[in-house]
């Protein structure tokens, strides 16, 4: 069984270097390209490709030196400019469409993690892949890559890859065969809520969550709580948007410089501002104490056991979640250790009296919570507790 499929591609370099998409020349046996008013074939061999960015680089070996387009810059392009496809849809060769750009930054539901598009309205339709998308005056600011669809055709939403961060890709492939990425050495909760980042006094960033020992972010004072909000000068939106600049992080030893607002690291809420955790006596730790009814729910001070789950070796362990209460709406559970509140580190249970006492109806509360890991998942490879963020406004009396 033979199957045939196009795509389109340009020319970045005289020597025959193309650029394309990888889902274009992905699992095929061969490769051939043929050039607009040029009828001869030319087998191509695949230089590399990267699945994570749908990005590939094909060569072929011309008798001549080709003429290479003109490489534009993606990130000076604004929502209204004038956007030109050209591709090969439904085998039609050198078909040019135009439109205007409706969008940057464009995040697709289904698209890979490093990939944020330029939208346009464009029509882009079937063999427009890999195919340029031109600015007015004639340089590529995107790939052609993929339409949102309800009937399999053109309906006036196409995605394209942003040129920048194509060429990024393209000179890794040429130069090392293969893509690296930077890697900073933390992890994070991908899906943080805003109330949470509101809580803590921000409106977009994100709460680094753990920090890896040796690795970039510790040498450079990074703690866990730590919110990253931005990444030489350019604001971080979210964990994806940390992922993809991150990604694209130069690998020539070259700084960069990271925005973060950090947690108070030495500030506890106990009466001795020397004491650093919280010490109970086996009658304070066996015996529940109620908090405020704003929270809904009963704690008591963490015990020698727990103490070892929290990084910080204190907290608060919840003992009961009042029903329709402001902690069971926001997801708090039994067993879960309360290490913060607010970025406030929690002691103890007059900890969260106190902070309560400074809260009204209507304020964002974030809590930092550890949540013990189930033995029969241990048993499986997975650690012992996990780290969370639960947050949500406090509703009114």
């Amino acid at each position: 069984f033979k199957r045939e499929q196009s795509g389109t591609g340009f020319i970045v370099d005289k020597n025959g270097y193309i650029i394309t998409n990888n889902h274009v020349v992905e699992d095929v046996d061969h490769i051939r390209v043929r050039m607009h008013g040029d009828s001869t074939e030319y087998r191509a061999r695949l230089i590399g490709a990267d699945r994570e960015t749908d990005v590939a680089v094909v060569k072929i070996e011309p008798k001549r030196p080709l003429s290479p387009v003109t490489i534009g810059n993606s990130d000076g392009v604004q929502v209204g400019d004038w956007a030109v496809a050209i591709g090969s849809p439904f085998g039609l060769e050198a078909t040019v469409t135009a439109g205007i750009v409706s969008a940057t930054g464009r995040d697709v539901p289904g698209s890979q993690q490093f990939q944020h598009f330029i939208q346009t309205d464009a029509a882009i339709n079937p063999g427009n892949s890999g195919g340029p998308l031109l600015n007015i005056r004639g340089e590529v600011i995107g790939v052609n890559t993929m339409i949102a669809t309800q009937n399999g055709g053109y309906q006036g939403v196409g995605f394209a890859l942003p040129i920048n961060m194509v060429v990024r890709v393209y000179n890794d492939v040429i130069r090392e065969g293969r893509v690296t990425r930077g890697s900073i050495g933390v992890q994070w909760d991908k899906y943080t809520k805003p109330e949470t980042l509101k809580a803590m006094g921000v409106d977009h960033g994100v709460i680094v969550g753990e920090v890896k020992k040796g690795g970039p972010a510790e040498k450079a004072g990074i703690k866990p709580d730590d919110i990253i909000i931005a990444i030489n000068e350019h604001p971080v939106r979210d964990g994806d948007d940390l992922m993809a600049r991150v990604a694209d992080m130069p690998r020539d030893g070259k700084k960069m410089d990271f925005k973060l607002t950090v947690q108070d690291r030495t500030q506890v809420f106990a009466d001795d501002p020397r004491v650093v955790g919280y010490h109970a006596n086996p009658e304070e730790t066996g015996k529940p104490e109620a908090t405020p009814v704003k929270f809904g729910f009963q704690g008591r001070a963490v015990s020698e056991q727990e103490r070892d789950l929290t990084p910080d070796k204190h907290g608060v362990t919840v003992t009961r979640v009042e029903p329709g209460s402001f902690a069971e709406e926001i997801g708090m559970a039994e067993r879960d250790i309360i290490t913060a509140v607010n970025r406030q580190p929690v002691n103890s249970v007059e900890d969260i009296k106190k902070l309560a006492q400074a809260l009204k109806p209507g304020d964002p509360v974030a809590f930092r919570v550890v949540r013990p890991i189930s033995a029969a998942l241990r048993n499986q490879g997975a650690p012992r507790s996990a780290t969370l963020f639960l947050s949500g406004t406090l509703p009114g009396n």
